[in-house]
Order: C-alpha cells, then sequence, then structure tokens
C-alpha cells in the first residue's frame, strides 16, 4: 500500500451490526451484513464501507478496523462492546499503547482525521464521501 494512499470510505445506510452479536467478536465466513454494506455502492465509489450499530456508533469497516486521530497522537478505535472484531492489528496497535478504545461516532469521523487499517494493508489515511 503506497504510503500516501486515501482510501474513499462510504458509511452503510441500511446494514447494521448488533452490538450484542456474540458472532461479531469472532474472525468467520459469516459475513452476509458486511457484504450488504460494501453492496450498497458501486465497486468504483468507495475503497471501503463503515458500519454503525444499532445505537449509531461507528464499529468497524468490511474489511478494516477503524482509528481516528485524538491530536494527542494517540488513536481511538471502537470498543469490542460497539460490535466489532478485536483484529489482530487492532489489538497489536492497542498493546503497543498506540490506539485506546472509545466509543466513535459518525460526528467525530466527519471532524477528525482517520484511518482504516488492518494486518494486510497496515493504517490507511481515510475519507469520507457522501
Amino acid at each position: 500500500m503506497p504510503e500516501d494512499a486515501v482510501w474513499r470510505i462510504g458509511v452503510a445506510r441500511l446494514a447494521r451490526l448488533r452490538s450484542n452479536d456474540p458472532i461479531l467478536r469472532h474472525k468467520t465466513s459469516k459475513r452476509a451484513v458486511h457484504e450488504a454494506a460494501r453492496a450498497e455502492y458501486p465497486r468504483t465509489a468507495i475503497d471501503e464501507v463503515i458500519l454503525l450499530n444499532e445505537r449509531d456508533e461507528v464499529c468497524e469497516g468490511a474489511i478494516t478496523n477503524i482509528f481516528l486521530e485524538d491530536g494527542t497522537g494517540m488513536l481511538l478505535t471502537p470498543p469490542l462492546s460497539s460490535g466489532c472484531l478485536a483484529g489482530v492489528f487492532r489489538t497489536s496497535l492497542i498493546c503497543g499503547r498506540k490506539a485506546r478504545n472509545r466509543r466513535l461516532t459518525l460526528d467525530a469521523l466527519k471532524r477528525h482525521p482517520f484511518h482504516v487499517g488492518n494486518s494486510l494493508r497496515g493504517l490507511v489515511q481515510a475519507v469520507l464521501v457522501t
């Protein structure tokens, strides 16, 4: 992934995650909601889609975790209680004290720089598209 890459991010309008769904805590092939979220946009319109939960909290991307810059050098990432997968990359950033858990809203993503990331791609700068 080029260091200066910027991914265009959509937000799923119809597909939602349930924060209390225990299957979301595990990497699994049961990904219907993630696939439905991605299908809300044409393939060429976005690079990734973010899913919200029933409380309108940011959860995760279809293939990434979310990381918001808080202005102090620390990254904020949704807690597992929001309904996201822990993710190896996310966990490594938390254990390395580069990220911490915080409930995130869509409004926060509109106001602050953020990234998406996973073990394969690392951190990728992101921008919301509407």
